[in-house]
């Protein structure tokens, strides 16, 4: 899942209260189970908020079926939740699910429709799918929403989905302008600093990659480099970075990153690269 689309559900865990006194469950424990078969409309809200804190859990530590199950469950609870419409689609994405996760997408943004988490994340999955001028459409729309509502770290990061989408479309000075405005963004709140940097991590991952399609190995190698020697790197900026120093022809900083690849993301797509790396 791309980095700007874990950013925001960081901040949606940030926000989530279950209401309860009681013990909350974490991924790997088992969740807790209904007191009765009958709840009032009040107990049926509590439970729901927590299935949806542990469905938010779940899916960031990339247990995505579960996820999945336990966002039904709290929608089965409250279906007036949107938060837990929201979560359904990212683990529906996560576990290659396009259809369904556009219909879940579909189901929150009716009861939220200007919610610029939400207009993101669905404009990522339109992207996905190349289908990109439904998808820049509503990564536009998160992006006014974001402005409007005065969000600096919202705003960076619905640029950065819109200059990764229009990067895939083969849109390079859109690309360029919207990865250069994410990162001109100034951070605002101390709480908001990780996805803050997460963001910008994301951003400068993707303007590297657009130097890197134009050719310009230098301004690529730094772009990616500041984010390989931090916590955000990601089997994308790490897959780049090994790309970009075999092409230079350097192949000690090659090998140095592709183990950091495999040993932080062994399962990934790119880790699955054990040839070395590949100009693609």
């Amino acid at each position: 899942m791309p980095a700007v689309v874990l950013a925001g559900l960081a901040l949606l865990t940030a926000c989530q209260s279950t209401g309860t006194s009681g013990t909350r469950a974490t991924p790997g424990q088992q969740a807790p189970q209904a007191r009765d078969a009958s709840p009032t409309p009040a107990d049926a809200r509590e439970r729901a908020a927590l299935r949806l804190q542990l469905a938010t859990q779940y899916l960031q530590a990339g247990q995505g079926a579960i996820a999945l199950d336990e966002a039904r469950q709290a929608i089965a609870l409250d279906p007036a939740l949107t938060d837990a419409y929201h979560v359904q689609a990212l683990a529906q994405m996560a576990l290659r699910r396009p259809a369904e996760a556009e219909q879940s997408f579909r189901a929150a943004l009716s009861r939220r429709q200007d919610d610029g988490d939400l207009l993101n994340n669905y404009g990522w999955l339109l992207c996905e799918q190349g289908r990109y001028a439904e998808g820049l459409a509503q990564l536009q729309r998160a992006v006014t929403a974001a402005v409007t509502a005065s969000s600096s770290g919202g705003a960076a990061r619905m640029l950065t989905s819109l200059g990764a989408c229009q990067l895939r479309q083969g849109d390079l000075e859109s690309a360029h302008r919207s990865l250069t405005s994410a990162l001109a963004r100034p951070d605002t709140t101390a709480a908001a600093d990780s996805a803050d940097a997460a963001t910008r991590a994301a951003a400068h991952t993707q303007l590297g990659l657009l130097y890197w399609k134009q050719g310009d190995l230098p301004r690529a190698r730094a772009e990616v480099a500041q984010v390989n020697a931090g916590r955000f790197a990601t089997p994308a900026s790490l897959w780049l970075g090994a790309r970009i120093a075999h092409r230079e022809g350097d192949a000690a900083a090659q090998q140095a990153l592709l183990a950091q690849l495999h040993r932080r993301f062994p399962d990934s797509r790119e880790s699955a690269y054990q040839q070395g790396a590949r100009d693609e």
